[in-house]
């Protein structure tokens, strides 16, 4: 059963930041780093360093970061725990789709608990996005009882 919008931010540490939607919580750009690729291993996987990127301040005082084609790290202000009976994902909010980007998450699974939660966004045309700004969504599923999240992401979003 997918969660109403109250069950979800039971589960987040929102500081006050992003908003509800029907479904999910919508979350709020903290930080982008360009992706440069890594590998999947059988034990554990390497991702290659990712290349930070600071925001520009625009003739209006906004911080603006300017996207070119490619594929980015995303982190938000909001994080999450999870009990052995949620699942979560994360999804681009529409506007994100309208402007050529797409953003998702890996599988939060039950047990998962991090100060900031991540996704990926596959950008196919520049956008340009604000620091701050609702860009994705996070949805909770409830579950069957499963085993915790116990993998070498747990409490952190990117391993170098």
């Amino acid at each position: 059963m997918l969660l109403n919008s109250h069950q979800v931010q039971e589960h987040l540490q929102t500081k006050g930041l992003g908003e509800r939607a029907q479904v999910g919580y919508d979350l709020t750009i903290k930080a982008v780093k360009r992706v440069h690729g890594g590998m999947v291993l059988k034990d554990k996987t390497v991702v290659e360093d990712y290349e930070e990127l600071s925001p520009n301040l625009s003739p209006t005082g906004r911080y603006i970061y300017n996207l070119t084609p490619g594929v980015y790290s995303l982190t938000f202000d909001q994080g999450i725990k999870l009990d052995k009976k949620h699942t979560a994902f994360i999804r681009h909010r529409s506007s994100i789709l309208r402007c050529g980007a797409q953003i998702t998450s890996g599988v939060y699974d039950p047990g998962f608990e991090v100060e900031e939660m991540g996704a990926v966004m596959f950008v196919n045309s520049t956008i340009h996005i604000e620091k701050g700004a609702r860009t994705a969504q996070v949805i909770i599923f409830e579950n069957y009882e499963a085993d915790a999240y116990s993998g070498q992401f747990l409490g952190a979003k990117d391993i170098k």
